[in-house]
């Protein structure tokens, strides 16, 4: 009886020594340097470790192990290539930051993360306040 839990020990081990081999492949490091949000998370500017697992490619990890980050997002995948590799894409309106695209095809991790609220509401305010501004020019006086 100790031989069978012995080899169903191991052979647990095994699989999740190997799926944490597998997933390190999936992983990718960026240097932010702005705040930034990710599914209505607001995320401070540092080094972060993006990755997906094999069992669930969809599925990203964003993680900053300094500033005690970890955050998982739903991703869409980008079938068609972006053209351009290993990048973050971020959608900036004002002084706001969206993450909005990996580009990494070392890592297998095409995708596109959903729009939040935040960012429909950034993107929103911004175009209202192009359409309304005032093309005078003001210049003090002494």
């Amino acid at each position: 009886m100790n031989r069978i839990s012995a080899i169903a020990l191991f052979v647990a081990a095994s699989f999740v020594t190997a799926g944490s081999a597998m997933a390190q492949d999936h992983q990718v490091k960026a240097s932010v340097p702005f705040n930034f949000t990710v599914n209505g998370e607001r995320l401070p500017a540092g080094t972060y470790t993006i990755g997906s697992d094999i069992t669930s490619p969809r599925v990203v990890t964003i993680t900053e192990r300094e500033k005690k980050v970890h955050l998982m997002a739903i991703t869409l995948p980008d079938s068609n290539g972006s053209g351009t590799t290993n990048q973050l894409v971020f959608h900036k309106y004002g002084n706001q930051y969206f993450l909005s695209e990996i580009r990494c095809d070392s890592a297998s991790m095409n995708a596109h993360l959903t729009t939040s609220k935040q960012e429909k509401w950034a993107k929103a305010r911004t175009q209202e306040a192009a359409l309304r501004e005032d093309n005078n020019v003001l210049v003090a006086l002494n």
